[in-house]
């Protein structure tokens, strides 16, 4: 259960993170790729065994990490566009509801069987994080250019839940396969950024647009964004493996725990309004996390 505690709590602190980037005008694409290089970094200082390549070499995971790695920057930028061309309740609504993809994998794949009232919660979930996200200010006619963006945005997010999902169930062995599993993917998330980050340069310099490769503050920021970040799937990965809750219940689980403290710390810290909407959403999520957890 402290893994599943661990990863909420690591998971609001990238949200509150994510909303000081808007404030400070921090560079999100250049503060995104200086904290997967930190995440990797934090991941070998905590780590309570080498960093063995040879192991690294013989694993099987590793052909999980290089396109976990390209689906894990893809997707934050995807979700920060989202936010700026449709709203930030599309982008939330799309990330959150994804949870059913690595539910669907447990009970179709991985054979996790549940009982009726779990899949009542888990049903009353998807209700939840639908409602708790939504927002009054949203656009209410969506552009049909953009309806792509969204929908990439829920494959993208269920994908990573489900590739952790699979790597664990299938390739990780033992603590090394996931600390190593961890670290891996996040390097590989850094080097896909810096090549990104070198097209965006050469892009602007041909187009004599001013730009630079890293501000201070943006390199801050993502050394600031990178400790919670690794953490965030270190505890998944140590949550599935403590078999506390079954894959099928833990993502649904830890989805709406993170709508809820988000939202009480929306409130509480950012004095943000909850619209009857949201406050349903709520009291949804709070009975759903219990039936699930029964």
């Amino acid at each position: 259960m402290i893994y599943i505690l661990l990863n909420i709590l690591a998971s609001v602190v990238l949200l509150v993170i994510f909303k000081l980037f808007d404030k400070f005008k921090v560079n999100s694409l250049h503060a995104i790729i200086v904290n997967y290089i930190t995440a990797s970094v934090t991941g070998l200082l905590f780590s309570k065994h080498s960093f063995d390549l040879e192991t690294l070499y013989h694993s099987k995971w590793i052909f999980v990490s290089i396109p976990l790695g390209f689906l894990l920057i893809s997707i934050f930028n995807l979700i920060s566009l989202t936010t700026q061309k449709i709203s930030i309740s599309t982008a939330s609504v799309a990330n959150k509801m994804s949870v059913a993809m690595p539910v669907l994998f447990s009970v179709l794949v991985l054979n996790v069987e549940l009982t009726m009232i779990k899949v009542a919660g888990i049903v009353l979930a998807l209700a939840a994080l639908y409602f708790a996200t939504r927002s009054n200010d949203e656009n209410k006619h969506i552009d049909k250019k953009l309806i792509w963006l969204p929908l990439l945005v829920f494959l993208g997010s269920g994908l990573i839940d489900t590739a952790i999902n699979a790597t664990n169930a299938f390739y990780i062995k033992n603590e090394q396969d996931s600390e190593m599993f961890t670290i891996t993917s996040f390097f590989c998330a850094f080097v896909i950024g810096i090549f990104v980050l070198i097209y965006t340069f050469y892009k602007h310099t041909s187009q004599k647009k001013e730009t630079a490769f890293f501000e201070p503050k943006s390199i801050l920021a993502g050394i600031i964004l990178g400790i919670p970040n690794y953490f965030s799937i270190f505890f998944i990965i140590k949550a599935l493996e403590s078999n506390v809750l079954n894959s099928a219940q833990l993502f649904p689980v830890l989805n709406i725990s993170n709508v809820v403290l988000s939202a009480l710390i929306g409130v509480l810290i950012f004095k943000e309004n909850l619209s009857t909407q949201n406050k349903i959403g709520l009291a949804l999520a709070v009975v759903a996390i219990f039936l699930i957890t029964l």
